[in-house]
This record gives C-alpha cells, sequence and structure tokens, in this order.
C-alpha cells in the first residue's frame, strides 16, 4: 500500500495552518512563545493607562444600549492587553480585508480601546470632539497607549519574533521533507 502526502507552505499564515494540523501542541507553543516575548510591551502599557478616569465623563456611569456598563472607569476587569497569533485566512468583508494580521497585540475590551484609540477616525458629534480633543490634549494622538508601549520594545519584539517565525518554518520545513521521504 502506497500513502501519497503533500505539504506546500506559502506564507506564515499557511504555516501556522498546516503546523495546527499536524502537531497542535507545537502550534500552541508558538502563542505562548509569543506572549513571553510581548511580555514587556504588555507591562509598559498598563504602566501607561491612567489610573483615575482620563476625563471627567468616564468616571461617571454609563451602559451601552445592550446594558453593558462601559463606565464609571476601572469598574470591572473587563480591558486587558492581549498578544494573539493568527492563522486564519485573510476574507473580504463589506469591501475590506479582515484577518490580516499574523501577530499581534490589542486591547481587549471598550474602555481601554476608546480611550487608546478616539480620535483614529471620523468623529461626527460635538460631543465626541470634545471627548478626542480632552484626550488628546492630556494624553497626546491616538494611540495613546499600546503603541507607545510597542514603540518602546519594538526592537526586541520584532527580532523575538523573527527569530520565531525561522524556527517554525525550520520546523514546518523539516515536517514537510520527513513527510516526503516518508510517502515515498
Amino acid at each position: 500500500m502506497t500513502v501519497r502526502a503533500s505539504m506546500e507552505v506559502v506564507g506564515i499564515k499557511d504555516a501556522l495552518r498546516q503546523l495546527n494540523e499536524l502537531d497542535k501542541e507545537a502550534r500552541r507553543k508558538i502563542t505562548r512563545d509569543f506572549k513571553r516575548i510581548t511580555k514587556p510591551v504588555e507591562q509598559t502599557a498598563k504602566s501607561l493607562m491612567p489610573k483615575t478616569a482620563p476625563i471627567s465623563g468616564m468616571g461617571r456611569a454609563w451602559k451601552t444600549k445592550s446594558g453593558f456598563e462601559m463606565f464609571p472607569w476601572g469598574t470591572a476587569g473587563k480591558d486587558t492587553i492581549v498578544s494573539q497569533v493568527s492563522g486564519r485566512k485573510p476574507k473580504m468583508f463589506a469591501g475590506h480585508m479582515t484577518n490580516l494580521a499574523t501577530f499581534y497585540i490589542r486591547f481587549k475590551g471598550p474602555t481601554a480601546t476608546l480611550f487608546d484609540t478616539s480620535g483614529k477616525g471620523p468623529v461626527p458629534t460635538r460631543q465626541g470632539s470634545q471627548m478626542v480633543s480632552a484626550l488628546t490634549n492630556r494624553f497626546g494622538p491616538p494611540s495613546r497607549v499600546l503603541w507607545r508601549a510597542y514603540e518602546q520594545h519594538d526592537g526586541d519584539v520584532v527580532r523575538e519574533t523573527q527569530k520565531l517565525i525561522d524556527e517554525m518554518m525550520e520546523d514546518i520545513n523539516r515536517r514537510r521533507k520527513d513527510l516526503k521521504n516518508w510517502s515515498s
């Protein structure tokens, strides 16, 4: 009985998907390693976040239409920083490509995201423009925290992530050769 197996890896996302099919633990290790690499960025970002409400309105209770309690500032531990590795295929959605990032760091939670990125896009209301102006005057332009934290560590993050990618590609190529030899 002859078994034929083939594997073709085009890019990093493809390699991640292939590795996940072959060895889920090795794929999880890549995510753990990336989280270790970005830990200093996370710590710096946490230190840059205001401990009290950045502007007075954020210190008051406010719920969204769905009932989610967004403010007062710091009421819940719902805002965290996550480092993730994605092997998802990019897709077109509403005229925009989604799932483009492979390695990324982001806020998970609406309050910190609102604080960090307000003012990046159009601000349609007067109240919104007042909030953006106040945040920009006190904390600088968007991204107020996460990008600044990344910039302090970008050399190390890029170097270590490149090393991680190189190791992953070597592992995939080794597995590919082993598979090719096994199927011959």
